[in-house]
């Protein structure tokens, strides 16, 4: 017989798997990248997998309440690596569909993180 162990569950479950997955976010950042922004905000992040340290930065800078610091950080990445698509696609014409694309899942993962980052506490 195995023994369940209960996880805690993230409240920022929605966002983590959103910047896991780079097909819904349009963007990948590093774990590298994660561990600056943390440390940006006065967390010591450890080198861990990029799904830890999602879930290490979202989840301490909401309990240090520095969370609209850290989401000010991600959506200044967000946004250089939009200039960085738009850049392309004016050089490269040709990939302009496909970058495209990569630009407005990049806006929509901006947004999430910016309803994500200004929820209630009460939900």
């Amino acid at each position: 017989m195995r023994k369940h162990s209960k996880s805690i569950k993230s409240k920022f479950t929605a966002l983590e798997n959103h910047f896991l997955n780079t097909f819904f976010s349009g963007i990948y950042i590093s774990a590298n990248e994660f561990i600056t922004i943390g440390r940006k905000t006065g967390l010591q992040l450890g080198m861990n997998s990029r799904e830890l340290l999602i879930k290490e930065l979202l989840n301490k800078s909401d309990a240090n309440g520095t969370l609209n610091q850290t989401a000010e950080l991600l959506n200044t990445l967000i946004q250089e690596r939009i200039d960085r698509y738009n850049a392309l696609s004016r050089d490269y014409p040709n990939s302009g569909l496909q970058l495209s694309g990569l630009v407005q899942k990049a806006n929509a993962t901006k947004s999430l993180l910016t309803r994500e980052s200004q929820r209630s506490p009460y939900e």
